[in-house]
């Protein structure tokens, strides 16, 4: 009985939004549509300008919920303190900014601050780099004295492996979350209505007849009637399933094995970078090494040039097929399979960048 009062619930909020849907225009991000028109410069890919990280904490939760090694795409997802107003911050509420990525790469958060103020925008993150893909969390934010009240826009764009997550260099993806911020004034008080003549009753035929003709009512009437008509379908397919309803423990279970472990190894760049090492392995490419190499240069690493694995305590280097091979201290390792690395060895793929390899 339970079931079936959660499925007639589900089918009355599907026929809610169905309806709805019907009447108001898509606006293609999280959130309700908003009116600020302010509209950040599209940075390009190889700007210099310095990077920005986020003025807040920001921690990597879990994997890619994505298919890796595909084009570059991202996810973004707002956290509010309150469940029932999911995209509203109220007086000193906190909230968070989830970014799923399904490669290492760029991030860049512009935010729109509401329209008619004094500031337009500002940059939350500006060519911030993330080295490993998954489900990174941005937060808490906190607002401050003169947060200014309305709708706020936060613009999210992702650059990895030489393109944008759009695909096209020209058009970058422009994903917005609208949320917005109240200080919590009290609402205003409600007149009460004017009294009015009783109305006539109909008669059963005719409210019937009424139901169905509007859009909303009558969207939410056929979705009813369908889910009354699928339920003891849906019934009988529940009861098969609950011999294999523990397999979500062990679901469970194998994600939080996914998790990366602490960093045991790095790779230093020639300009200073560090790639940390985590986990059984890590495959390095274009992606990793766009910020310490020429356009040329970086144009000679494969997207998947390299891997470096962990096995029974000893580190191996793997070349993965590259177009241009790859060398340790100087030996070509292309085609010989995993080769046992030491510290302060020399990385070199495509001879194209000396990359050190150090044990932590």
């Amino acid at each position: 009985m339970r079931k079936a009062l959660l499925l007639l619930t589900f089918t009355l909020i599907f026929g809610v939004f169905s309806a709805l849907s019907l009447q108001t225009a898509y606006v293609g991000a999280l959130g309700a549509p908003t009116d600020n028109t302010t509209i950040p410069n599209v940075p390009a890919g190889d700007q210099s300008q310095v990077e920005i990280k986020p003025p807040v904490e920001y921690v990597l939760v879990e994997p890619t919920s994505q298919s890796e090694n595909t084009t570059p795409n991202f996810i973004a997802g707002f956290i509010a303190a309150s469940g029932q107003e999911e995209f509203t911050v109220t007086a000193n509420e906190n909230w968070y900014l989830d970014v799923d990525i399904n490669m290492p790469g760029w991030i860049y958060i512009y935010e729109s601050f509401p329209a008619g103020g004094d500031f337009q925008g500002q940059w939350l993150a500006y060519k911030w780099q993330l080295l490993e893909s998954g489900l990174w969390r941005l937060g808490p934010f906190t607002p401050t004295n003169n947060e200014p009240e309305g709708q706020h826009i936060y613009r999210i764009r992702f650059y990895s492996d030489g393109q944008w997550a759009a695909g096209n260099p020209d058009t970058p993806q422009n994903n917005l979350v609208y949320w917005t911020y109240s200080k919590g004034k009290p609402a205003e008080p409600v007149p009460p209505p004017s009294p009015e003549a009783p109305a006539k009753e109909a008669s059963f035929p005719a409210t019937v007849f009424g139901l169905i003709t509007r859009p909303v009512l009558g969207a939410c009437l056929l979705v009813v009637v369908v889910g009354l008509a699928l339920l003891p379908i849906y019934i009988r397919r529940r009861r098969s399933q609950d011999s294999v309803s523990s397999s979500g423990g062990a679901k469970t279970k194998d994600l939080s094995a996914a998790l990366p472990s602490a960093a045991r190894a790095k790779i230093t760049l020639p300009n200073g970078i560090d790639i940390q090492l985590s986990g059984k392995s890590r495959v390095i490419g274009r992606g990793d090494l766009a910020r310490a190499l020429s356009l040329d240069d970086l144009g000679l690493i494969s997207r998947r040039h390299f891997q470096i694995k962990l096995d029974d305590e000893q580190f191996y280097v793997e070349d993965l097929g590259s177009a241009n091979g790859t060398h340790l201290n100087g030996k070509d390792i292309s085609g010989q399979g995993p080769v046992s690395l030491d510290d302060d060895d020399i990385i070199e793929p495509a001879g194209a960048v000396h990359l050190k390899f150090h044990l932590l």
